[in-house]
């Protein structure tokens, strides 16, 4: 995917509505506007609808249309961007609900199987459904309706939302997780590989070893490799540099800490090294990429309605 001079990865946006921890986005394009999302990425689960219009919805490497009335539900940490397909002044517009994994859990009855662990961040056939009538009838007719509330005290709908929530949860699960739950329960390879993925998100500030990641899968390190790579797209160290530029841009983007100290604390001793690698995984140097932050924020095209769903 071409990243463009002027996108960021990771959103300098807390999405957080007041204390809650979910927020509604409205996204209008003016006539002419190509860019209907800019790239970005953040740690919250996201549901997107396009409410009118055509966009080429790119996510990771794949690229995907969109049509008015359809939808799409994110995993987090995926890489995403989105252009207007067609007439660059027809309407279009589209909608997100952009909220915690932790704050389904806990409305979660205690026992319940329709597991929020999401398969889609295991690896790099990330699991995100792609919402297209009549299958998924269910989730396109309660997308709209989140919606409904983004000009609403949020005190006088919050339940309604989690309920709406829980709802497409439930058709999420029984339309499509279910059966990738139940691949990964009998797969023991994709099972040891995410044991190494857990290991590197936990670890990765540390000066890391084939010979460690290898151990921490219980595979050999040449197994392990041609294991990791088949299932992710990706070698164990291309996924480690990825998951460090990751956090190196909240540290960017949420800290003044200098770069050098970024660096480090992200598990680069050679700064050069960490620039190398933060352009070619970002295509920006990590100063700009933190200079035009600023201005991310106030991007015309990525709006809320709403001042309480902020």
């Amino acid at each position: 995917m071409k990243r463009a001079k002027d996108s960021l990865p990771v959103e300098n946006i807390v999405h957080r509505t007041g204390s809650r921890p979910f927020s509604l986005h409205h996204t209008v394009l003016e006539s002419g506007e190509r860019n209907a999302l800019y790239l970005h990425c953040h740690p919250e689960l996201e549901l997107f609808y396009l409410r009118q219009g055509n966009i080429l919805f790119s996510v990771e490497n794949r690229v995907i249309p969109l049509k008015s009335g359809e939808g799409i539900f994110l995993p987090p940490n995926l890489i995403h961007s989105a252009q207007r397909d067609g007439s660059p002044d027809a309407p279009c517009d589209h909608f997100a609900l952009v909220f915690s994994r932790e704050y389904l859990e806990e409305s979660l009855p205690s026992g319940c199987r329709a597991d929020i662990s999401l398969p889609g961040s295991r690896n790099s056939g990330f699991v995100y459904p792609i919402f297209s009538a009549p299958e998924n009838a269910v989730l396109l007719a309660l997308l709209p309706r989140f919606f409904e509330f983004i000009r609403t005290d949020p005190d006088t709908c919050e339940l309604s939302i989690l309920g709406m929530l829980l709802i497409c949860w439930q058709e999420l699960y029984n339309n499509c997780f279910s059966r990738v739950f139940a691949e990964l329960k009998n797969d023991g390879l994709g099972a040891a590989l995410q044991r190494s993925m857990d290991y590197i998100g936990a670890h990765y500030s540390e000066p890391l070893s084939l010979s460690a990641l290898a151990k921490s899968a219980g595979l050999s390190e040449s197994y392990f490799c041609h294991s990791f790579r088949a299932h992710t797209g990706l070698t164990p160290f291309a996924w480690l540099n990825r998951v460090r530029v990751i956090k190196s841009c909240e540290y960017l983007t949420r800290t003044d800490k200098k770069i050098t100290e970024i660096a480090s604390l992200c598990g680069y001793n050679n700064i050069s090294y960490f620039n190398r690698i933060f352009y070619k995984i970002v295509g920006l140097t990590p100063s700009a990429y933190r200079r035009d932050a600023v201005r991310s924020c106030s991007m015309p095209i990525f709006c809320t309605d709403n001042p309480h769903f902020s």
